[in-house]
Formats: structure tokens, C-alpha cells, sequence
């Protein structure tokens, strides 16, 4: 089974789920950037491994495959 996640999609909902609690338009803005960069990196870094273990099982069964066919 493949997930895929939009890093931008989940990066915007993360920020509109969790909003600032601070009263000063630039603290909010920059808690707001730190948490959308932080939320996207996560996204894109499980994204890749996702894909990679995805890839590394679809290898696996293909090994076994054609060891299968050898004996």
C-alpha cells in the first residue's frame, strides 16, 4: 500500500490547525513559518521513505521470485 502526502497540502492544514497564541501580528508570523517549514520537511522526509520502502518491498518480492524460479 502506497500513501502519498502533498508536503504543501499537510504544511497548510498543520498551521490552520494549530493557531498562534500570541497577540503580535509578527510573532504569529513567524510561528506561523516555522511551523509550516517544519510540518513541510516532515512531509517531504516521510514522502521519500515512504516511496523508498515501497520500492525496497517490490525488490524484495522480485528477488524472491526468482530464486523461486531457480530451485
Amino acid at each position: 500500500m502506497s500513501i502519498n502526502i502533498d508536503p504543501q497540502q499537510f504544511a497548510d492544514l498543520v498551521v490552520s490547525a494549530n493557531p498562534s497564541k500570541s497577540e503580535d501580528a509578527e510573532d504569529i508570523a513567524k510561528e506561523s513559518l516555522e511551523l509550516y517549514i517544519n510540518a513541510y520537511r516532515l512531509a517531504e522526509r516521510y514522502a521519500n521513505i515512504s516511496t523508498n520502502c515501497y520500492d525496497t518491498a517490490e525488490i524484495i518480492k522480485e528477488v524472491k521470485k526468482a530464486d523461486l524460479e531457480l530451485n
